[in-house]
């Protein structure tokens, strides 16, 4: 009897030191840990913003091999929710999602625990410090609801962070080092971007539409993407021999910097007059056509920088429509050049007489 008393006065008195130190202790809680992973940037983020990654760095995660799980939407993109459920008590039941991506540099997520108060958010973040060197952060903050915030003086989850970061630190070391071209990347995504804007421009455009002109000295949008697809070839003609002749020219002919090279072409208040070879003629009779004969051009592009680094093309100078400019700089012009004309195709679309 006495030893029922015992056990019931110390139940009473766990459950008051539980009561009375939550009316004590803190409801707001945060955690921060860093290391450092001897990996580029890029390659570091490129693996933790895929949020199912974390099955195989996160502490909590590897607690329940038998943990289940279920997503919703596209991983590392905002949105994206892992939905969990285990039978250890350690990780319980809840859900994840991604709340917002700094693209290269942090994701952010919301983490609701089932029974465990408001969501806290989760956010895990890129640095780049040196050559292949990055300083990644993880880090959490929230609110613990009464009577549960005493669990903060039993749980560090800045040791969890801290573990958790030692095994992203073993998986992406122990990975083959990826080498970006950022600058590279860069032109590819105009170049893209603009294939993008071109086809939006004459989207449902029938042959009335394509044909139409203004006035008899003005060009329609068939003419202009004739021209657009001409010179694209012309040109990706006249840099791949540029680069397999590989002259030698001085960097110090080059009077442009990138920035003036997309100026100088865009600026559609300087006017130039086409060689006849690239003249635009009203020969497309539907949008199928000119989208057809783009792309193919495109392959072209897409064959000839998979040979190149933008270390490589910056080497190599060459005589362009803007004088001497090096061989990035070249296509810079060259997408500008599209880009001019696509402005165009825009402009005939507004006129007041434009067919409808």
């Amino acid at each position: 009897m006495k030893v029922l008393k015992f056990i019931g006065v110390l139940i009473i008195l766990i459950i008051g030191f539980f009561l009375i130190a939550g009316l004590i202790m803190p409801k707001e809680f945060s955690n921060r840990e860093d290391i450092i992973i001897n990996k580029p940037q890029e390659q570091v983020f490129n693996y933790v913003k895929y949020l199912k990654n974390q099955n195989n760095y996160g502490t909590w995660n590897l607690m329940d091999p038998e943990i289940k799980q279920t997503y919703k939407g596209e991983d590392a993109a905002v949105g994206f929710t892992v939905f969990w459920e285990s039978d250890d008590w350690q990780v319980g039941k809840g859900n994840q999602k991604i709340i917002a991506i700094e693209e290269g540099k942090s994701m952010t997520t919301e983490i609701a625990i089932d029974d465990y108060g408001d969501p806290m958010t989760a956010k895990i973040s890129t640095e780049s410090i040196g050559k292949n060197k990055t300083k990644v952060t993880w880090q959490n903050q929230g609110v613990m609801n009464y009577p549960f915030n005493t669990i903060n003086l039993f749980i560090d989850m800045g040791d969890d962070f801290e573990e958790g970061l030692e095994n992203l630190k073993e998986i992406l070391e122990a990975q083959e080092t990826i080498m970006y071209d950022n600058e590279l990347n860069h032109l590819i995504t105009k170049y893209e971007k603009s294939g993008e804007n071109l086809s939006q421009a004459i989207k449902g455009l029938n042959e009335k539409q394509l044909k139409f002109k203004s006035t008899d000295s003005t060009w329609s949008i068939g003419q202009c993407a004739d021209h657009i697809i001409k010179t694209e070839i012309a040109l990706t003609k006249m840099l791949t021999n540029a680069l397999t002749e590989a002259k030698q020219t001085s960097r110090d002919s080059i009077q442009l910097t990138d920035m003036e090279v997309v100026e100088y072409i865009t600026n559609r208040e300087q006017k130039a007059k086409a060689p006849k070879a690239i003249q635009g003629e009203n020969s497309y009779k539907t949008v199928q056509g000119i989208l057809e004969d783009f792309n193919a051009d495109r392959e072209v592009f897409e064959g000839l920088i998979e040979n190149y680094s933008s270390e490589k093309l910056r080497k190599q100078v060459v005589l362009s429509p803007a004088g001497f400019v090096d061989a990035y700089q070249f296509l810079l012009f060259t997408n500008g050049h599209t880009q001019r004309h696509i402005a165009q195709i825009e402009e005939i679309r507004t006129h007041v007489d434009f067919p409808q």
